[in-house]
């Protein structure tokens, strides 16, 4: 079989991996997969392709199978449960099973439960799964608030800083408030977030951010 909803699934393996794309040969562990599926629901949503190696060489699966581990994964070790749709495919005699994890803004943060036992949240960046962080964790928390803005002296630092400099992170926010007022850095970067005067590019080490143009 190599038309239809085929040729779309050979399409995406041709792409390779990525922000949206993940492959896995097989799932060995539900709680690791749950890291996937919880960077994917707090990101921008993605895809996993099941019974695919990261070289994009088909291998197949038992969809029945990698179904359960994928399900187990979204209802034990993911909080809130991470909604998903799984759909099989035959490609030239072997299965791949697609599965689909929409964004899930209203639930951020999910998180996904460690073996150490704490729930940490995760973000996709780029191919990588990585830890969100407690930044973008304060952020989706605060989303869920009504947030009023003011302009005082601490504000008009980072404006003033910015329409000097394309971007700044925390930690350069943090010196430039000085020692007394740095515990404001991240109140005042997520309020303005929120309030649409900066934007937000993350990236492996961090986050920055820039003026709205």
């Amino acid at each position: 079989m190599r038309g239809g909803e085929a040729g779309y699934i050979l399409a995406r393996i041709a792409a390779g991996e990525g922000q949206t794309l993940d492959f896995k040969q097989r799932i060995d562990s539900a709680r690791k997969i749950a890291r996937t599926l919880v960077a994917f629901a707090n990101s921008e949503g993605g895809t996993l392709l099941i019974g695919v190696k990261d070289n994009g060489r088909i291998v197949g699966i038992a969809p029945e199978e990698e179904y359960h581990m994928i399900d187990l994964a979204a209802r034990r070790y993911t909080q809130p449960i991470t909604a998903f749709a799984a759909k099989a495919h035959m490609i030239d005699n072997k299965a791949i099973l697609e599965v689909s994890v929409p964004p899930q803004p209203e639930k951020r943060p999910l998180r996904a439960l460690e073996e150490d036992g704490r729930w940490r949240a995760y973000v996709r960046i780029d191919d990588q799964t990585r830890l969100a962080g407690s930044f973008l964790e304060a952020f989706w928390e605060a989303q869920k608030k009504p947030q009023h803005i003011r302009f005082r002296q601490e504000e008009e630092r980072l404006l003033s800083y910015l329409r000097e400099h394309p971007t700044i992170d925390e930690k350069a926010y943090r010196a430039l408030l000085g020692p007394r007022h740095a515990w404001k850095a991240r109140r005042i970067l997520i309020k303005y977030l929120l309030v649409g005067l900066i934007t937000m590019d993350i990236t492996p080490t961090g986050q920055v951010f820039r003026l709205v143009s």
